[in-house]
């Protein structure tokens, strides 16, 4: 084994989520403040992100309150990384791996502290975004290169496309083929979340990344037949179509049974437990389903892990140890 694939450093990223209600409107401040989301003057942006987040704040908070009181993106991503340790320590690889978020605590900045703290090694950042966009893999890698630059640190290696991984795609494959019942009456809505147009009109390459994972999926699944749909936007101009009108779609088509793949999340949250399994399913249900169900995410399906260790595994070069 090279010196190369011995040791590494690994930093998680995610957008993170308010660990308590009290966290819910800085949250989302600071996601309003991003210039990633919102480009042009920042004072305008500053105060628009004060404007946003006292308005949504009351009924954010009644969202977390649904599903436990606080977001478990953290915690998911502690669990990820204690499972990468084991895995790479199987195959002779001492890994380090420290949780950053974008948006929540640790940040950014704390997590590369973190680290660097912890073992002197080649950095690697981990996006855990299925798909890149701009809008936050961009953001989350720009915060990224100004807290290393401060440091004097280098960020060696990166991971941002982990729909790349076979594991990620075989993973949705069979828990699609394994969800679906009676291919004849069952239609498969592949989601992922929205993305205001703003965005989209700049030029992310978001819409090329979700179809392309749609697509390697869907080559898998034989005759069932399935579709993508937008999910979770919020008022002006967002991508779609969204699950509503898709839903309604497959329904006039003659479907009865349909299950949801949320493609682009790595784990549960708002998007999957309220807006999928609360929202979207009390909107279709007077359309007359005799089945509605949601597969999994990766992390309880157990295939996050092996994504994320194969693409590591890849960017390291160290694909015949791992």
């Amino acid at each position: 084994m090279t010196d190369l694939c011995t040791r590494h450093s690994v930093l998680l990223i995610d957008m993170g989520g308010p660990q308590s209600m009290d966290e819910v409107k800085p949250y989302l401040q600071k996601i309003f403040s991003d210039p990633y989301i919102i480009p042009g003057n920042p004072v305008k942006r500053w105060l628009l992100s004060r404007l946003i987040a006292g308005k949504s704040a009351a009924e954010t908070r009644n969202r977390y309150a649904e599903i436990g009181g606080r977001s478990t993106a953290v915690d998911n991503a502690k669990i990820l990384g204690e499972q990468l340790i084991r895995y790479f320590a199987d195959r002779g690889i001492h890994v380090e791996c420290e949780v950053a978020t974008r948006y929540s605590s640790p940040d950014i900045p704390q997590g590369l502290d973190s680290l660097s703290h912890r073992q002197k090694a080649p950095i690697t950042a981990v996006y855990l975004f299925p798909q890149e966009t701009s809008a936050l893999t961009g953001s989350c890698e720009a915060v990224l290169a100004r807290a290393a630059t401060r440091r004097g640190l280098s960020i060696r290696h990166d991971v941002r496309h982990l729909r790349r991984a076979a594991a990620y795609i075989q993973g949705w494959a069979d828990g699609i083929k394994d969800a679906v019942q009676n291919p004849d009456r069952t239609y498969v809505m592949m989601t992922a979340h929205s993305l205001p147009m703003s965005i989209i009109e700049r030029g992310d390459c978001y819409i090329r990344e979700v179809d392309h994972s749609a697509e390697q999926i869907k080559a898998l699944l034989g005759n069932v037949t399935s579709g993508l749909a937008y999910q979770s936007q919020e008022s002006g101009d967002w991508l779609g179509p969204t699950v509503e009108e898709k839903a309604t779609e497959a329904f006039e088509n003659g479907f009865r049974e349909i299950i949801i793949a949320p493609l682009s999340f790595v784990g549960d949250n708002t998007e999957t437990l309220l807006d999928i399994d609360k929202d979207l399913y009390q909107a279709v249900k007077p359309l007359g389903f005799e089945r509605f169900e949601r597969i999994a995410p990766p992390d309880q399906r157990g295939f996050l892990c092996e994504m994320v260790a194969e693409s590591l595994s890849q960017e390291w070069g160290c694909e015949s140890e791992a």
